[in-house]
């Protein structure tokens, strides 16, 4: 049996006050856009504020502040972005004042020199006041630096009481906690709360322990990523334990052998004194999930107004056509594992749930003839706009299957839970490549195939090259 120990870092390696165990607080990487958006407001502030003052005392009038109001904006733009690339919006940047110190006023030259040197060579010279602009300049590289000063000074003070939830991260090892203390202690150091250390048997052997790790990532747990602790000198363990927690839809990384790691180049994640090798990334970054929702809002919302009278003459001829409810609603797996109930137009005259379903075939005797007009048109599916509004489905993503099917295949397909990395779809990349319906094996086998190639390269353009695609699927090629 697996040596499970739920780990409360700081009374075990020296945290001091972090060890009370408190799981709440605000998400770590929230922090870095409200501080992008506290520095467009403070720019945008001091512009104004330095014009104002300049007219009212040199001038004895306010005058137009409008060109002020757009050299704000530039410079808060161009500033933010640089402050971006350079990685300065990190929790981790964001509690170093003199570093942030540096950075702002290296950006902030960066920027006025560089919008100083269009406005010459635009010739837009003229609308803007040369003391205004010298005085915007000083009032907000001091309002910025003051700003972040007094940041890192409170953002020092919520980690200590933990007003900033820690990254909830789950180590698992070969060695015992006492040898692995300096990477606990390095991991603690940089805001990562070790909630389990798990210790692996000495046999290869990991039934046990794999049905450990798939639960530690459990939506209640609130796990961000693995850490591996390893020897090197034994791969196949290595990527044994790799192939298990691919079913898990987060990062794994693996810190480097002590007798190899000074041997080693370029890293991906610096972790205090030591670094991690990440060796299967998150399939969606932040910014990625909230430009992927905002896709599937939008586009979803306008659909659903759209398609409303369409789906209202539906449900009346469901409802004259055969004795049954309108909506058909199935147990389906969704992101990360998570079962939720999707919502069809109702095209059979049975509702099969449970244990055992059977795939729809192309002459099923269970489609009703309305059904068989529904499914044909792919109009049964558009009642999952609502899922997706939900936030239970996007736009697009591997189909979601029924529990049956998921824990069927799930046993005879490698790699088959990995299509939950990400939630499930509407239409997908499989579909668009012709793995529509009813299912062998080695069909299903190419679906998953498909729908991991679309993980492993999403992006927001991908999404709609498929949706483009799905529009002229349907026309010439409709379903059953």
């Amino acid at each position: 049996m697996a040596d499970t120990t739920d780990y409360r870092l700081s009374r075990e390696v020296g945290g001091g006050a972090r060890g009370s165990g408190l799981r709440l607080g605000i998400p770590g990487y929230l922090v870095g856009p409200a501080v992008f958006f506290a520095d467009l407001c403070l720019l945008i502030l001091a512009s104004v504020a330095s014009a104002v003052g300049y007219h009212r005392i040199m001038l004895q009038e306010v005058g137009d502040l409008t060109t002020f109001m757009g050299l704000a904006c530039a410079v808060s733009f161009y500033l933010t972005i640089f402050l971006t690339y350079r990685g300065n919006y990190s929790v981790r940047r964001l509690m170093q004042p003199v570093l942030q110190c540096r950075e702002v006023t290296m950006a902030w030259i960066a920027v006025f020199l560089m919008l100083v040197t269009l406005a010459f060579l635009l010739k837009v010279g003229p609308n803007l006041s040369r003391g205004a602009t010298i005085a915007f300049f000083l009032t907000g590289w001091s309002a910025l630096v003051g700003w972040r000063a007094l940041l890192s000074a409170q953002l020092h003070q919520a980690r200590a009481m933990r007003v900033i939830a820690p990254r909830q991260v789950v180590v698992v090892s070969d060695r015992r906690v006492e040898e692995a203390r300096t990477y606990l202690q390095d991991l603690a150091f940089h805001d990562y709360d070790v909630a389990r250390f798990l210790v692996l048997p000495a046999s290869d052997d990991f039934d046990e322990i794999g049905r450990e790790l798939i639960d530690a990532a459990g939506p209640e747990h609130r796990i961000d990523s693995y850490f591996l602790l390893m020897d090197w000198g034994r791969p196949d363990r290595i990527g044994r334990l790799a192939e298990i927690l691919r079913a898990v839809p987060l990062s794994v990384r693996l810190f480097p052998d002590p007798k190899v790691s000074r041997l080693l180049g370029r890293h991906e994640l610096s972790v205090g004194g030591v670094w991690a090798t990440e060796i299967q990334r998150a399939p969606l970054s932040f910014e990625e999930r909230l430009a992927k929702r905002t896709l599937d809002i939008v586009v979803s919302a306008a659909l659903l107004i759209l398609a409303s009278p369409l789906m209202l003459a539906s449900a009346l001829l469901i409802k004259l056509g055969s004795r049954g409810p309108v909506f058909f609603t199935q147990a389906r797996t969704g992101f990360s594992g998570v079962p939720f109930r999707i919502f069809k137009f109702r095209t059979l005259t049975t509702m099969d749930d449970g244990p055992t379903v059977k795939q729809v075939s192309r002459n099923d005797d269970r489609l009703t003839r309305v059904g068989r007009w529904l499914r044909r048109t792919s109009i049964d599916e558009l009642p999952q706009l609502i899922n997706i509004l939900r936030g239970e489905m996007s736009l697009v993503g591997p189909r979601p299957h029924a529990a049956a099917h998921t824990d069927y295949y799930g046993q005879l397909i490698a790699n088959y839970a990995y299509r939950h990395h990400v939630k499930p779809g509407l239409t997908g990349w499989a579909q668009v490549n012709g793995f529509r319906g009813e299912t062998t094996l080695s069909q299903m086998k190419a679906r998953v195939d498909h729908d991991l190639w679309y993980i492993d390269n999403w992006s927001l353009w991908l999404d709609v090259k498929i949706l483009l695609k799905t529009c002229v699927v349907l026309l010439i090629s409709p379903a059953y």
